[in-house]
């Protein structure tokens, strides 16, 4: 897919990357079978590092950049079921999303116990299932909607306030 606007670009690169990031989460979840990675398993901790990271980005600043900019010019456009469905999967993502940032970070602290990190397996393939579908669903019809939407202008006018 060649996109021309900045934004669609970024868009693109973003859910690249969390589908990637997901995919990486999801098979570490699947290999810790009963219990807690053992304590000194550096890429465990590493991946828990990225993880809150991106999570902490994707459900502020990239969720925002749709519903403030994005969505509402796909209304004005005659698209609104897709900028409601694509909102309605950030508000599922965000009560996915609250509580496992949370054990996510008692994790990183060494004081999650068996019953929490089978909390954060729980809620952490949930999220990988969702996350991923919705990356998906965006990469396949919000992407090239943008790029076709936006114009030289517009674009560099919401490049420039999402980079500052």
């Amino acid at each position: 897919m060649e996109l021309q606007r900045q934004i669609s670009r970024k868009l693109y690169e973003e859910h690249v990357h969390v589908i990637d990031l997901l995919g990486r989460f999801g098979r570490a979840l699947d290999r810790l079978r009963t219990g807690p990675p053992a304590a000194d398993d550096a890429a465990w901790r590493v991946l828990l590092e990225q993880l809150g990271t991106a999570l902490e980005y994707e459900i502020t600043r990239h969720f925002d950049l749709e519903e403030t900019q994005l969505f509402p010019r796909l209304h004005a456009r005659g698209e609104g079921d897709l900028a409601e469905l694509l909102f309605e999967d950030h508000e599922v993502i965000r009560e996915v999303t609250r509580p496992l940032l949370a054990l996510v970070a008692r994790a990183q602290a060494g004081i999650l116990d068996d019953a929490g990190w089978r909390s954060l397996k729980a809620s952490g393939l949930e999220l990988v299932e969702r996350l991923s579908a919705h990356a998906e669903k965006e990469q396949g019809a919000l992407v090239p909607l943008v790029d076709e939407m936006l114009d030289e202008a517009t674009d560099q006018e919401i490049w420039t306030q999402y980079c500052n």
